[in-house]
């Protein structure tokens, strides 16, 4: 009796592992992660911009699990030589091309970052965290 119940608990502990065709299972953070929106640029929330990754970027994307968010202002900012905010804005997730060659003019290790206010389909507007890059050249 005492063998028949240890084996019966070990079975609900045990679950089989899928057949596969060799391919490795995606991680969950692979599948979009959710919350409230948060940019990304050439995939990334943060961090360094080389000059090849930021020359494919055309526009700044959203991801999180709001339906319908919209960027309705975006900023990009540098600091000056003088340490005050300098930059450009538009309405739109589209970068200009003042905002493209702004960023491709920066010395290598100057810090920029790209601010949005975002709306839903139905007027509310989330907040979202400022994204801080790093261009690389």
């Amino acid at each position: 009796m005492l063998l028949s119940t240890t084996l019966l608990a070990l079975n609900l502990f045990i679950t089989p592992l899928p057949v596969t065709t060799g391919a490795r299972p995606h991680p969950a953070f692979a599948l979009g992660p959710g919350g409230p929106p948060s940019i990304r640029i050439a995939g990334k929330g943060s961090g360094d911009i080389s000059a090849v990754e930021w020359d494919r970027v055309k526009e700044v994307a959203l991801v999180g699990c709001v339906a319908g968010a919209h960027i309705v202002d975006l900023h990009i900012c540098i600091k000056d030589c003088k340490g005050k905010d300098a930059g450009y804005r538009t309405k739109y997730a589209t970068l200009t091309e003042s905002m493209k060659v702004m960023v491709a003019n920066l010395p290598p290790g100057t810090p920029f970052t790209i601010t949005v206010r975002v709306m839903d389909n139905s007027g509310r507007a989330w907040e979202v965290q400022p994204a801080k890059f790093v261009w690389k050249g």
